[in-house]
């Protein structure tokens, strides 16, 4: 290891690996889904907005705020569950099985709770 400006260098563990490659692939397909809305023509109105353009701006801002909300919400259960391993008060299975718990749970429950706060914003 080699100590640099910021101090000595630690390398990154597969579970961060993986969350920031699940968290990137999260984000690139709501980036997709949002370009391929954008770009459509307004009548007949892109994949998300069934074909109501007023909706637009609407949908686009429900999808980027669900997945700005899981990518959040993963990265907290992940960094929690890191202190919990520190701590001694959970082992690597543990700490996977929440995460997983959290990323499957958070796939249904982002774009309702999107849906709910851009009604509100609205």
């Amino acid at each position: 290891m080699v100590d640099g400006a910021l101090g000595p260098r630690t390398p990154i563990s597969r579970a961060l690996l993986a969350h920031l490659a699940w968290s990137a692939l999260v984000l690139l397909a709501a980036g997709v889904l949002v370009a391929s809305e954008l770009t459509t023509a307004c009548p007949p109105g892109g994949p998300i907005s069934f074909s109501n353009c007023s909706l637009r701006p609407f949908t686009v801002a429900v999808v980027v705020l669900a997945a700005a909300l899981y990518v959040t919400g993963l990265s907290a259960v992940l960094a929690w569950t890191r202190r919990l391993r520190r701590r001694g008060l959970a082992d690597a299975r543990a700490a996977r099985d929440w995460y997983l718990l959290a990323a499957l749970l958070g796939l249904p429950v982002a774009p309702l709770l999107a849906f709910t706060l851009a009604s509100a914003l609205r």
